[in-house]
């Protein structure tokens, strides 16, 4: 009786160290590295200054600060301004850092008078308004070897966005739409016009299309949350040195939101 009482704590014994393994296992695997993107160092200072057990690597003229969001890890990175900048970061971020998801964030300006200086948008997707093959029979965007103008921002990271934004500024609304990238500075009504009627969009920038490119060839999730800098009838005007510091403190809040509420 006693040897017989024995076995079977043994065997319970074994299947709670089964459960705790498998357990730990899960963890592990739900584990999610996020790749976090700024143009400008004011687009990431504020988080890197958050981040614990900080290791910093240098790639090119990059800088990819690795470390702890509560717990959580990320890879923080100014790419610098453009398409190309931003499409070699995201591809650096995937190949070199194994990311599982990439946030660009930063400023845009607005293409819809409906949004206001502060507002937010969150792309549903982001098309590059400069690209152009219509030469050769293409549509103007698509985008060669893809076949598509548009591509889809993340459903679940959009979302994710969208609350964060709600619970960090709830003082500004967020628009979800579709983000338009060139590599100009678009401050014109007839250029913001022409990129409204041919594509459509909430805003304009210069980076965020080149990310989402990579990050559809790597099969990796995106999104693209921009702080709106001006409207798009010239009705308002801002102080730039005043409305970057809002805006970095904003976007750090909700992206260390984003984060740590997967």
């Amino acid at each position: 009786m006693r040897k017989r009482s024995i076995t079977l704590m043994s065997v319970v014994i074994a299947l709670v160290l089964c459960c705790i393994l498998i357990g730990c296992g899960e963890k592990a695997k739900s584990s999610v590295k996020t790749g976090i993107i700024g143009a400008m160092d004011e687009e990431v200072d504020t988080l890197k200054q958050e981040l614990e057990n900080v290791k910093v690597t240098d790639i090119g003229w990059m800088e990819f600060y690795e470390g702890n969001l509560d717990g959580e890890e990320v890879v923080i990175v100014k790419c610098g301004i453009g398409k190309v900048n931003a499409g070699a970061c995201a591809q650096v971020l995937i190949t070199s850092f194994g990311v599982d998801r990439i946030i660009n964030t930063g400023v845009a300006g607005s293409l819809d008078a409906s949004i206001d200086i502060g507002d937010f948008v969150v792309s549903i997707d982001a098309v590059q308004h400069d690209f152009d093959l219509t030469a050769i029979g293409n549509q103007k965007g698509e985008l060669d070897g893809i076949g598509s103008v548009s591509l889809p921002a993340d459903e679940t990271m959009m979302a994710n966005a969208v609350s964060a934004i709600r619970e960090c500024a709830p003082e500004v609304n967020v628009f979800e739409g579709r983000v338009c990238t060139g590599d100009q500075f678009i401050s014109s009504d007839e250029q913001k016009r022409n990129i409204t009627s041919e594509f459509g969009g909430l805003c304009c920038e210069m980076e965020g299309g080149a990310i989402a490119q990579i990050c559809y060839q790597n099969n990796v999730p995106f999104v693209i949350i921009r702080a709106i800098s001006d409207k798009a009838d010239g009705s308002a005007t801002v102080d730039y040195p005043t409305f970057e510091k809002e805006a970095a403190a904003r976007c750090a809040s909700i992206v260390h939101y984003m984060v740590t509420n997967k």
